[in-house]
């Protein structure tokens, strides 16, 4: 078969991906699996968490973007990110002042959530329309290490930050043409650029890790991918009533100019939290404290690997991966 743009499907991953791992090594608490992007290591007294995570589909700010959305899979293991390893490959004919560009935005990213970087590669790389940039991030605790696979029947769905902001972000910057001959105004397309700043889950997390079973951060094929990875690594069905996830009026204005679904679309800033019942009160009164834009929206429950979508008054059913919706537009 011939892939598609984004992720694989699932049973390419589970049958060709995931088959081949190396040596098997006692120490490794969590390897590969869908929903489960963090790899958890014994180590001593404690667990090394680390994950690698490529910007491709975005030209501006991947320095940025590739720190922290590499991070934010730490994070949601509900570890600090310490350690950054970068590798930035460069079309022939790029500039030094955007291969500058790029480690000055990954430096500012890191020095924000107090990560260093400790090395990694850098090339000019034959065949690559734009830059690419690939970030491992690592931590390590000795406290409690939070799988996906943890979510449990009867847990509350919560979504904390902005949907589609990420997506949003990339496309004002990078297709800023288009929505202006979409009618939308240069003020609401500048706003949109700024959402790239807020990508960042690391603080959202660390505040409410006590309180979770499971987190997940959203990234290519947004929420909706999410919530179905979360599905497949708990082997749960997943509710979600998507009347109830609070949309930014920018995002919801931007993506329909373009008829592109903004729960489909890049949201690195979003963070996924499965709930106990138990601790559904601490983790409001954490959100509402801090200030954070959250939404409570859905429910884990017992049964397939799957999701269910309620969407006014239809109901849809997710039983395989997405591609996001940013293709569409770079095509």
């Amino acid at each position: 078969m011939k892939l598609r743009e984004g992720k694989p499907p699932r049973h390419v991953l589970e049958n060709i991906i995931f088959k081949y791992k190396g040596a098997p090594d006692p120490d490794v608490v969590q390897g590969p699996g869908i929903g489960e992007d963090a790899g958890i290591v014994r180590a001593g007294d404690g667990f090394i968490v680390a994950h690698s995570d490529p910007i491709t589909a975005a030209e501006k700010y991947i320095g940025w973007l590739a720190v922290h959305v590499a991070s934010n899979d730490v994070a949601v293991r509900g570890v600090q990110p310490r350690w950054l390893l970068l590798t930035i490959l460069m079309p022939p004919g790029s500039s030094t002042a955007l291969l500058e560009e790029i480690a000055r935005d990954a430096d500012a990213a890191a020095r924000s959530i107090n990560a260093t970087i400790i090395g990694g590669h850098t090339e000019i790389t034959p065949g690559i329309p734009r830059p690419i940039v690939i970030t491992t991030a690592i931590g390590f605790t000795r406290g409690r290490v939070i799988r996906t696979c943890d979510a449990q029947p009867g847990d509350k769905v919560f979504v904390i930050g902005r949907v589609g902001g990420e997506g949003a972000s990339v496309i004002a910057s990078d297709f800023r043409d288009l929505l202006v001959k979409k009618g939308l105004s240069i003020d609401l397309i500048n706003k949109a650029s700024e959402f790239i700043k807020d990508i960042s889950v690391v603080d959202k997390a660390m505040v409410i890790k006590e309180y979770v079973s499971a987190m997940h951060d959203p990234t290519e094929g947004g929420i909706l991918e999410a919530l179905y990875e979360v599905a497949v690594a708990s082997n749960n069905t997943i509710y979600i009533d998507l009347d109830k996830v609070k949309l930014d009026p920018i995002v919801e204005e931007i993506t329909e100019a373009l008829n592109i679904d903004p729960y489909k679309l890049l949201s690195s800033g979003s963070l996924l939290a499965t709930v106990p019942n138990s601790y559904v009160n601490d983790v409001i009164n954490i959100l509402e404290t801090q200030g954070y834009y959250y939404s409570q929206c859905g429910e884990v429950r017992k049964g397939e690997p799957k999701l269910i979508i309620k969407r006014g008054d239809k109901v849809e059913l997710l039983e395989s991966m997405i591609v996001d919706e940013i293709y569409r537009l770079w095509k």
